[in-house]
Parts: C-alpha cells; structure tokens; sequence
C-alpha cells in the first residue's frame, strides 16, 4: 500500500519579508501544510519539517581530507552564520538550516580561503558543497558562486518541490494555494466530487487531495512546524469559508512529502484541496509588510489578506408541479412552501416540474499572520508565530433555493520555537504549538421567502429535512430538491491541540543520528449529531402528496460530548554516509495514543458478543472497551545510490505508517443516551413532535459508534 505526506513548507525568507509589500500582487484581490502539512510565513523556519541542511568534504589539490578545517556558512539573506570544524575525513555538515541563500567558506592556515556562493537552499534540501582548498603561503580568497545540486545522494527528498517562481507567477483562482498540489505527479484535486459544495458540505471545508491514492484525511497540514487543523463533520482539512487555503503572499515554496518519509514524520499516513451568466463579484486584498527591527537580529513579519464574494449560482430545481400542488393532503400543504412555486410554462415531468433561479451565496474570509524572529548568538534563535482566518458563509443551496446553509469558521494556529545550537555536532530543536478550530453549521429555510413560515417537525425547532423519492440516508439524491434545513444542522465543534516537540541532531563521523519526542494534547467540545430538526423521508411523490412518511429521523436530546486524548511519539534514526555515493538511513518511531474519552463519562458504544449487537450501550470514560494504540511501532529505512554520476541518484526506501484517529466523533456522538437517533413511519399529520416525548410507540433507536476494539490503520509502503 502507497504511504504519503503532505508537507507544504518553505514559506518566505527575512530578507524576503523586507520586500512583501512590494511583491504580493498586491492582494487587493486573500492569505492560507500537508500534510499535507502546510506551512505559512514569511519568515524563515527552523526544523526538519521547515529547514534544510549543508554537508560536504573539504579535501586538498591531491584529493586527500583536510581535517581540522573552519567552515563557515552563511545566510546572506539576514546575517545569520554558523560554524563548524572538519572530522578527520575533511566532513562538515550543518543542520536546522533556515531556508535561503547561502554562503559557505573555509579556512586552516597553510591555505587560501575558498568561498562557495549562491547556494539557494530549498524546505526539506540536503544539500552537498564540497570544496577544495588551495595551498598557499600568501593569505589569498578564492571565491566561487554555484548553487548546489538538487541532486544529491541523500534520503532527503525534495521531489515534490513547489518552487518559488511557480508560487509567485502561476495563476490561481482564488489564490488558494494549495490548488498547486497536483503540479506533483500522483496528487488529484476531487474537491469537486464532494457531497454539496462550498457553502453546502458540513463534511469538509477546505480543498480534497488524494496522494498517491490516499484519503484526503490521511494528509497532514503543518503551520510552522503546528499541526493546522480545521473544523467540520468529520474531515479536518484546514480550509476557509470559502473553501480556499488563504495566504499565497506569506508561502515561498512548498514541498510534498510523499513515500518513505523519516522517523520524525508521523500521526497521518498521507500526503505527511441555459441563459446569461449569474452575476458574480469577488473581492480579494491585503497587504504584507516585514523587515529588520534590530539590524541582523530581530524581524518582523505580517501579512493580511480580505475575500469578499457574492456569487448568484446556477439552480435548476425539481418542485411538486401545479398539478401535485392541488392533489396534496391538507397536512401537506404547508410543506409545498418549501419549493419555489414553478411559473406557467416550466418543463414538467409527470407531476414534477423543473425551476430555474440564481439564488445568492455570499461569502467573508479575513486572513492574518504575524511572525517575530530573534537571533540571539550563533546558537540561539527564537520564533514566535500567530496566524488567524476567520470567515463565514451564507448559501441559498442550487437544489433548492428555499433552502440555506450557513457556516461560521474560526482557525488559529500559535508556535513559540527555540533552536539551540551546543556545538557543531549537537544541535536541538524545541516547539510549542496551538491550534484550535471552531465551527458551526447549520441548515434553515431561506429567509423572505415562504419557507421561512413553514412549521418545525420538533416542537421549538425549525422545520427538519425533506426528502422525496430518495433513501432514509442523510441529505440523499431525491426526486424532488432536498428542501427544509439539511439533515446535518445546528453543528458545533471547538478543536483544541496543544503540541510539544522536541528534536536532537547529534552529527558523528559517518552518522547522524536524530533523537525525538512529540507530544499532543488533544481536545474537541462538541455537539455534532445529525437529525436535530428531524428528517422527514417519503419514498415517492405521491406517498408524499398523501402525507405518508416512510421514516422520520429525529434526535430530541443533542448534548455536547468533551472528548479528550494525549498522542505521543519517540523516534530514533541514524543516517549513515557509507560512501560519498552511498546514504542508508535507518529509523524508528513508536506512536501511541490513550484512546478516544468523554471528559464526563458520557462516552457511549455498543458492543458485539459472537458477532451479535448488544441491545444496550457501553457507556463509561472511553468509546473503547480495548486501547489497541498503546504501542504502534513504524520502522523506516531508505536508501539513496549515485551509482553512474552526481547528476543520478536512486532512492528506495519502507516504513510503516499509522493514522492515529482524532476525528472520530461523527460516530461516536450519534448515540443513545446523550444522543440517541430514532427513526419510525409517521404521516404529516402527526407532526410536530415534542422533544421531551412521549414519542410515537413505532420508534425505534438506531445504533451508531464505532468497532469496540478498533484497530489503528497501518500502512507499509
């Protein structure tokens, strides 16, 4: 099976952030990982995730070692140097490299200094400067300006590289940067194929992915090294009310991790998205600003971008016709102004007509980051980053204009890192993150029109869902629009992550060895179970006409669940430089989680005894009777081979994936008795139901959660 990861990082340099204002297309026309991990800011990052690296050997005329040498390398972007000293293989290598322009240089008396330029460090790049020094007794320079391979015999890879020309110059509609995924090959955009659309789906929000076949749920979005998490009924891609990844000023470049990623990756499996036209505005603005408050040692960075959209869609709606409309039961007739009423002459297919309209989707999405940076020494520097978009939605549906969907969304990600260098060989990386997602969603008639007086099926609610001619499914493909409020309303989530991680990279000889530990504190209060308004179910037009209801759906008592688990992980990995040809990288990594848990016992799962449901749900702290992600371990090992020239290299490489589960409450908050669903036949007549019963003798309790024991998906690619 294909593993994949999606990393968007690099985002702008210091020196960059001195001209955003100058460079950003000037947004008045928006800013927002993967996996796929996404990272945003226009100043430099400092991690494996978000940073690059130097390695090379610096020999004499003859070819031979020279140890003991003094290198150099330095960011020509903001100052920033490091140094190191050559093993006695004439080796050197620096590592947690901010991404950028460099410069590197060595010197050892007895010798001319020999200068290295231009070297243009990429996210994720290990790039190789090898020098040779001249011997001479005169105190001589020689300079040399050439980049550095992007071919290199390492595991490191930056194949799926979105370069900076390609993020500043190709076009994007709606600059959702993200849309530049599939310039990767094995990467689709199906955001398209998703139930409903922008505005519509409270299944996701931002753009769908799949990476080398992937689910869209296994790629992972990282804002400055921080998980950025969204908010919806059961995919947490991050995405904005307007369905975009907003901030295309504040990103350089990113890059795709895809198949055989290192030990430090981990938690996600995948890529570690007839007539004139309706009339259509949008507005996109903003600005970025940054620069050097302290020359060469503090900088500041920020970015704002606005999205104003009013977009009348193309409708095409199927409504009772005029025929239906006098044949309908009295009970019924109020429920006929859920549909518009079709004027003379509409296309009309026996009993049904056909509508057209261009009903109003109106869209707000404001995006923000800020970014403070401080270098302290050469082996100290401080990142502080807040990033904020905050949008909401109001869409009369195409299927039925009578009806609308409205979203509200709130993302934030917050990252304090500090990157301490104790020597040339031993240099550490530690973060603090928070993100947090909230959301709500809900369905309802659409206001001034005639739906907005049509009575709930709930006593205290507005009127539920109603489906014609379709499946007692949620919201499903129906004869007539689906009309009322969507089946999956009144929705609230409020995602926390609190993350810590630390990382050590220990250089000796041959081998680096690379040491971790990520910590998550995870949280999500929410309220996210189906049919609070009721769903009304006919299985034709004329069962509806007569007011015969084939299933009603209706939960009388939502309650907000509190979930909460710690995920962790350990890893160990050493890359070994066999030969200057030859790179074996072998690792470890070990995730756990302490299950899915309700804060106040309120988790709620039904059992299984010889394969048969029990008739009772386990209620109690977990949603599991078994925790089976105690002890997930993923080794990993590639391989990389220049067997031919420095300009081939073969990679190949395995490891072992998991995807740690942190959304499962679309299941898990769909049971009795905090939230019990019932479903029973009813006509129209009976309706409005009360909440607090008594309820028809007919219902019955439908069963939802997850497996008991649930086994954590694991994927070996």
């Amino acid at each position: 099976m294909s593993s994949n990861r999606l990393l968007a990082v690099r985002p702008n340099s210091l020196a960059d952030s001195r001209l955003c204002g100058s460079r950003s297309n000037w947004m008045w026309q928006r800013l927002a990982l993967l996996a796929l991990f996404m990272l945003l800011s226009c100043l430099p990052p400092v991690r494996a995730q978000v940073s690059a690296s130097i390695k090379g050997i610096v020999t004499d005329q003859s070819g031979a070692p020279v140890p003991a040498a003094t290198v150099t390398a330095r960011n020509t972007e903001i100052g920033a140097e490091r140094s190191a000293v050559t093993d006695d293989a004439g080796r050197y290598q620096f590592v947690w490299l901010a991404v950028g322009q460099y410069e590197v240089a060595v010197a050892k008396p007895g010798f001319q200094q020999a200068v290295r330029g231009g070297i243009r460090l990429v996210v994720g790049q290990e790039a190789t400067v090898d020098l040779k020094l001249q011997v001479s007794a005169v105190n001589a320079e020689v300079k040399v300006t050439e980049d550095a391979s992007i071919v290199s015999a390492t595991t490191k890879d930056i194949s799926g590289l979105v370069g900076e020309q390609q993020v500043k110059d190709l076009p994007l509609n709606g600059r959702s940067y993200d849309l530049l995924l599939p310039l990767n090959p094995g990467i689709v955009n199906f955001t398209w194929m998703k139930t409903g659309g922008t505005g519509i789906s409270n299944s996701t929000t931002g753009n769908n992915f799949a990476v080398s076949g992937n689910r869209p749920q296994q790629n992972l979005f990282l804002l400055n090294g921080v998980e950025f998490t969204g908010a919806a009924e059961n995919n947490m891609q991050p995405g904005g009310t307007s369905g975009m990844l907003l901030g295309v000023d504040a990103v350089r470049e990113f890059n795709v991790q895809r198949d055989s990623y290192g030990a430090e990756f981990g938690k996600r499996p995948g890529g570690q998205v007839v007539g004139d036209a309706p009339p259509f505005r949008r507005n996109q603005f903003g600005a970025s600003m940054g620069g050097s408050i302290k020359k060469d040692k503090t900088f500041l960075f920020g970015n704002y971008e606005g999205f104003r959209q009013s977009l009348h869609q193309t409708s095409a709606t199927f409504v009772p016709d005029a025929a239906s409309r006098a044949a309908a039961v009295p009970s019924v007739q109020p429920l006929l102004n859920l549909w518009p009423t079709p004027p003379a002459g509409a296309p009309d297919f026996s009993g049904i007509a056909e509508v057209f309209g261009s009903p109003l989707q109106t869209i707000r999405e404001d995006f923000g980051t800020a970014r403070l940076d401080h270098i302290f020494s050469q082996r100290d520097t401080l990142s502080g980053i807040y990033t904020v978009d905050d949008g909401n939605d109001f869409t009369a549906t195409p299927l039925d204009p009578f009806s609308s969907d409205v979203v509200t969304l709130r993302e934030q990600v917050a990252t304090l890192e500090e990157t301490h260098v104790f020597s040339p060989a031993l240099v550490n990386s530690a973060r603090f993150g928070f993100s947090r997602a909230g959301y709500f969603f809900t369905g309802q008639p659409t206001p001034g029109t005639p739906a907005a007086s049509v009575p709930g099926f709930l006593i205290g609610h507005p009127v539920g869902a109603v489906v014609v001619g379709g499946s007692a499914a949620s919201n499903p493909q129906a004869q007539l629009g689906l009309a009322g409020s969507n089946n999956g309303s009144n929705l609230s989530i409020a995602r926390n992550l609190y993350t810590f991680e630390d990382h050590v990279t220990l250089t000796r000889g041959r081998h680096q060895l690379e040491f971790g530990a990520w910590f998550q504190r995870f949280q999500s209060n929410e309220t996210i179970a189906l049919s609070q308004f009721g769903q009304a179910t006919f299985t034709s037009l004329q069962t509806f006409l007569n007011g015969t209801i084939s299933s009603f759906l209706f939960d009388p008592s939502p309650t907000e669940m509190n979930w909460r688990s710690l995920l962790g992980a350990w890893y160990a990995q050493d890359t070994v430089r066999i030969t200057p040809r030859l790179t074996l990288t072998l690792g470890f990594r070990d995730e756990f989680t302490t299950g899915w848990n309700e804060a106040h016992g309120r988790a709620s799962n039904y059992t299984f005894t010889n394969g048969v449901i029990s008739n009772q749900p386990h209620v109690g702290d977990s949603l599991f009777t078994e925790n089976n992600a105690k002890f997930l371990p993923q080794p990993r090992i590639a391989v990389a081979w220049s067997p031919f020239s420095a300009k081939t290299v073969i990679r190949a490489g395995f490891g072992m994936y998991n995807d740690l589960q942190d959304a499962l409450g679309y299941r898990a908050d769909q049971n009795a008795p905090f939230n019990p669903t019932f479903t029973t036949p009813l006509t129209v007549s009976q309706l409005p139901i009360n909440p607090a019963g008594p309820f028809p003798a007919t219902v019955k309790l439908i069963p939802g959660g997850v497996q008991p024991d649930l086994q954590t998906p694991t994927l070996m690619s």
